[in-house]
């Protein structure tokens, strides 16, 4: 076993990790705060609106905690084939920035995409759009200008097309 299976087994654990805590805020958070049913309903109904997505829910909670069993034994072997083997002890080599950006990009993305539902939510599709677009394309390390002016194109042309031919007003 070399340090490389046990690296994977421990990323394998976090997702698993993760998953579980997305599955357990649907099921606590999500589904009850955004699926709205009256109380007769609930009392007198054997299935309401959040039935299913329940059912789903569960189906995945059922998958997740199996995929949190089958990785945590994953990562246990792996350690102690690790351990027995001495590739624990070795330090591993300082990541350049260049490494450290890499790892954090896909994070950062993630929070500006997050931002920019929030903000189209609270402040309107134009203004979070002005702002998400030049914050991505900086980020992923887009240069040239006509990059830009295309995106901005076509998200100009998003908005034409809800606003005049689907006549949907955009927040």
């Amino acid at each position: 076993m070399t340090k490389t299976a046990y690296k994977k087994a421990r990323e394998d654990l976090l997702v698993m990790l993760v998953c579980t805590l997305l599955v357990a805020a649907l099921l606590f958070y999500v589904i009850p705060t955004l699926i709205k049913v009256p109380a007769a309903a609930l009392r007198d109904d054997s299935f309401t609106p959040r039935t299913f997505p329940y059912f789903l829910g569960i189906v995945m909670a059922i998958c997740v905690v199996i995929g949190d069993c089958k990785a945590i034994i994953a990562f246990v072997h792996a350690r102690q084939e690790a351990a027995k083997s001495g590739c624990l002890r070795e330090k591993a080599p300082r990541k350049t920035l260049h490494e450290i950006i890499a790892l954090v990009m896909p994070w950062l993305v993630y929070i500006l995409v997050v931002l920019y539902g929030i903000g189209i939510n609270r402040i309107g599709f134009v203004i979070p759009t002005l702002c998400m677009i030049p914050a991505v394309l900086m980020l992923i390390g887009c240069r040239k200008w006509q990059y830009y002016l295309y995106v901005y194109i076509f998200a100009a042309a998003m908005w034409a097309i809800f606003r005049f031919v689907l006549h949907v007003q955009l927040p």
